[in-house]
């Protein structure tokens, strides 16, 4: 169950950085030339294929997901008491939120920022906390975060420090 208070108002905003989405025949030219074939993950995650990978992740032969969300479930409260509470969360590949979900509930923060290039995950997720934690700020960031890029100003939001958060 949420820790934040039921009675505020959900707070949250969406910034379009639009990222850059490159050239696929370029980007796949040159990862498919390089002795070990490598595409850049960012093609991978449409609306379509964000789905797709959240359906993957339900899968029993997937483990990683049921692994790290054990983690976060066991050591949750310990990495809030190191962290400490009214921090701003920034999560870079956000995704759904899931595994974040367990540390927001346990850390409280002032604000929490996913950065994530799959614009309709980003706002669909974004909208889910914003509704569960309404008196958390969400500040959601469509952008390519293997790219420079500017977080949003974190208005009327009195953090007392910034936490990147990058898990699995």
């Amino acid at each position: 169950m949420p820790r934040q208070a039921a009675h505020a108002a959900p707070r949250i905003s969406f910034h379009d950085l639009r990222p850059d989405p490159g050239s696929f025949l370029d980007d796949a030219l040159h990862g498919l030339s390089l002795p070990q074939k490598a595409l850049p993950p960012k093609y991978f995650y449409d609306e379509a294929g964000s789905v797709l990978f959240d359906a993957i992740c339900e899968l029993p032969e997937y483990y990683p997901t049921r692994t790290e969300t054990a983690i976060m479930r066991a050591h949750a409260r310990d990495m809030a008491a190191r962290l400490g509470p009214r921090c701003a969360l920034i999560e870079y590949g956000s995704g759904s939120g899931r595994k974040t979900r367990i540390l927001i509930e346990a850390l409280a923060p002032a604000a929490y920022i996913p950065i994530d290039i799959a614009a309709a995950q980003l706002k669909s997720s974004s909208t889910e906390l914003a509704r569960d934690f309404p008196g958390l700020a969400v500040f959601a960031v469509c952008a390519d975060y293997s790219r420079p890029l500017v977080l949003p100003d974190l208005n009327g939001v009195n953090a007392r420090r910034r936490i990147i958060y990058f898990p699995g």
